[in-house]
Formats: structure tokens, sequence, C-alpha cells
């Protein structure tokens, strides 16, 4: 036996250091894209605007609106979960919670949670140990599968005509 295989190797959780030091560079990646994402997205709330054809375009190139962005409702002519969500964020930004609601229901409940996201990945980037908890607790996969269920049941009651 050499000496090398003798050393007892150091482990945490289960991992090999540096499997924990990758997952750790990985994470920190995660929350920094997720925070650049929710960040980006108040900014263009604020920066678009919800023309009278129900276009989006950005504030000052009027007569350029952007493209249609949902495929399903392009291609096959049903509004697909999302539908509305960029104009619902731009009528929040503007302070209009009814049009918000009208574009799509679901619209200010993931504002809400846009705007969690800043303090949430701050502090995750900083490793305050009550987010860490929280991060690593059934809770924050739990509040991400409820935002998909009430974007899945508005969908569905947007279908059913309700």
């Amino acid at each position: 036996m050499s000496v090398s295989e003798s050393l007892p190797t150091l482990e945490v959780d289960d991992a090999p250091l540096d499997s924990r030091d990758n997952r750790a560079t990985t994470r920190r990646a995660h929350d920094m894209t997720m925070l650049c994402i929710a960040v980006a997205v108040i900014v263009l709330s604020f920066a678009l605007r919800v023309r009278a054809d129900q276009r989006v375009e950005l504030l000052g190139l009027s007569g350029l609106p952007a493209p249609e962005m949902c495929g399903s409702r392009l291609w096959f002519g049903i509004e697909c979960p999302g539908c509305g969500l960029t104009r619902g964020f731009i009528s929040l930004a503007n302070g209009d919670w009814s049009g918000a609601v009208a574009f799509n229901r679901v619209a200010p409940p993931l504002v809400l949670a846009v705007l969690a996201q800043i303090p949430y990945r701050l502090a995750m980037l900083l490793n305050w140990p009550p987010v860490r908890r929280f991060a690593e607790s059934s809770w924050s996969n739990a509040f991400g599968w409820v935002l998909i269920v009430a974007l899945i049941g508005n969908w569905l009651l947007k279908l059913t005509g309700v």
C-alpha cells in the first residue's frame, strides 16, 4: 500500500472537496444569472410599453414593435400559459393592476416573485445563513411549483372561457 492510498480523503456531505467546490461555483453562477435576469425583467418592464394593438415596443421607438413572442399563439392560434405576462409586467410597472390581471391573472404574483429574487439572490451570493437554510429546504422548490401550477390553472381557465 502506498502512502497516498493510506491517507484519508477529505469529504463533506459524502462528496469530495473538488465536487463541493464545483457545486458551490455552479450555485454562485446560477444565483448571479438569476439576479441579472430579475433585474433585466424589472428594467424592461419600465422601458417597454403596450401599444393600442397590444404589441410591445421600447419607449422612444414608436413604430418598431417587438415581434410576436408566443410561438404557440403564432403557429397554432392558441395562447400558452405565459401569454400576457410581458404585457402584464409592463402594466404593473405603470401601476395598472386591472390591466395586468386582464392580460394574465398570474402576472401580479409573478412580479412579486421576480422582485423577491433580488434580495434572495443577493443574500445567497453573500451566503447569509437564514436564506441558505431556506434554499436548502423544500419550501424553495414548492414555491416554484405553486407558480407553475398557477400558470397552468389560469391557462386552463382561459381555455374554458372563465
